[in-house]
């Protein structure tokens, strides 16, 4: 082992040890900000140490655990010094940071965990399966952690609100809209700074080589300027709620966003929205306004996933598509596919008044080749017609696998003539060199039918072809 790599291995191993303190630091300087954001009694508008918890167990698993409860266990001091004034209740703030940080940890520990071993098996890419798993997941453990921490700290003494189903709504609000907006980013500076060993990726989510273009800028400033003059709109009109729907538009800035830049670009836009939307609600009067706020930001974060998925689901259909239209082996067209786009194109040229042609291919020797050098290489003599001929062929002309040796050429707007242009001109592709690997050559028999005379349905243009090329394989057995 070099010097060098001697200094890399002594950094890995220490640099998980910094997960620690940083967890321990985000999560405290976290809850000072959520208790700035508070717009009601115990209820904030952003709970961003929901994030960090979310995020450390995710990444970090078990481990992140005692730094969290240490975390949980001086928030609850910081509260309780601030509802009495600075003096601390003992008995208090024992039971209550006790309960605290085990319904707290616990709350997100459930889904955290459960999201960490489906990402071990999960695509690269974000798909739409696993923004739900984040989504839903992500609410379940806000959920838990508002129900089980609004009852369990009224009974503390540390909370007292005149009705707990409301707080636990508000609370279960602000922690989902800071988890959904601000735990892919901290799962990633996580990463960041515990390097590879023993955190866990969150490979949908992550930026990799970020690029900050001109046009991405441009794009993020129109939709921070959109927000910044919605929001001092709805101050000057006194808090004229209606206007809160336009902020729709900074929702359909985003998707372009989305559908034009990378996922650095796309998080940037969707973390300055949310710190627009909830930093306009902690500094002025919004009142119940303040809620319409909250799902503005969870509305565009859930709109920035689900449209950051949608490549994903295009490449699947796109496959799918291929699958179901392709010959696997080969790449030429499927026969059923074949026949349905032939029959279309067939009454195309009817209407047209234009001739059509199709050449039916058969592999010469296939059998003596698969007895002789195996199947795989029938297999690559198949590939390798396919191949040279697709290249002889013009826009609009495919090439169809109808068996295991026979193909299928449709030429629309092609007479006779044509089609035997196109046969010398593959013939001479198939003469020009032997297939890679193999040595040999590949030779095929053709045959031509055409529409000629009348518009003959396929299935009769395919028997003509067939009887054709037959025809030409005898011919070429019989000469010497």
């Amino acid at each position: 082992m070099t010097d060098s790599q001697v200094v890399s291995a002594q950094g890995a191993s220490w640099r998980p040890w910094l997960l620690h303190p940083l967890l321990l630091v985000l999560w405290l300087g976290s809850f000072l900000l959520a208790a700035a954001l508070e717009h009601a009694p115990h209820a904030s508008l952003w709970f961003p140490p929901a994030a960090v918890t979310f995020a450390g167990l995710f990444c970090v698993g078990w481990r992140a655990v005692p730094a969290i409860f240490v975390a949980c266990v001086l928030g609850t001091w910081l509260t309780e010094a601030s509802n009495n004034a600075g003096e601390v209740r003992l008995g208090v703030f024992a039971v209550s940071s006790l309960v605290f940080a085990l319904i707290h940890t616990g709350a997100y520990a459930l889904p955290a965990i459960v999201l960490r071993s489906i990402a071990s098996n999960a695509p690269a890419e974000l798909t739409l399966r696993a923004v739900s798993q984040f989504l839903l997941l992500g609410a379940l453990g806000a959920l838990l952690a508002a129900v089980l921490g609004t009852f369990g700290l009224s009974h503390t003494e540390l909370l007292d609100a005149p009705d707990l189903f409301e707080l636990a709504a508000t609370w279960w609000i602000g922690d989902y809209a800071a988890l959904v907006t601000l735990a892919p980013v901290l799962a990633l500076l996580l990463r960041r700074v515990g390097g590879e060993s023993g955190v866990r990726r969150f490979p949908p989510f992550e930026w990799g080589t970020w690029r900050f273009p001109r046009a991405a800028s441009a794009k993020l400033a129109l939709l921070l300027l959109a927000t910044l003059a919605i929001l001092l709109g709805y101050l000057e009109l006194s808090n004229s709620r209606a206007l809160l729907v336009v902020l729709v538009l900074p929702v359909v800035l985003q998707l372009w966003i989305v559908h034009t830049e990378d996922l650095a670009s796309s998080q940037l836009g969707m973390l300055g929205f949310s710190l627009l939307t909830v930093g306009a609600a902690a500094g002025f009067d919004v009142g119940e306004d303040a809620l319409v706020l909250q799902f503005a930001a969870i509305s565009l974060a859930a709109n920035t996933y689900l449209g950051l998925a949608a490549p994903a689901l295009y490449a699947a259909n796109k496959l799918l598509r291929d699958q179901v239209s392709h010959d696997g082996l080969t790449g030429a067209l499927s026969r059923g596919y074949f026949e349905d786009f032939a029959a279309l194109e067939l009454a195309a040229a009817a209407r047209r008044r234009q001739p059509a042609a199709i050449i039916m291919l058969d592999v010469d020797g296939l059998k003596d080749l698969n007895d002789t050098h195996g199947h795989a290489a029938g297999d690559l003599a198949l590939r390798e017609l396919v191949l040279r001929s697709q290249s002889c062929l013009g826009a609009g002309e495919y090439i169809a696998r109808l068996s295991g040796d026979e193909f299928a050429v449709f030429l629309p707007g092609t007479d006779e003539a044509g089609a035997r242009d196109v046969i010398r001109a593959i013939k001479q592709r198939l003469e020009a060199s032997p297939v890679p690997s193999l040595g040999v050559h590949v030779s095929a028999s053709f045959g031509i039918a055409t529409t000629a005379g009348g518009v003959p349905s396929l299935s009769a243009l395919l028997q003509a072809a067939d009887q054709a090329m037959y025809a030409d394989k005898r011919a070429r057995r019989r000469s010497p």
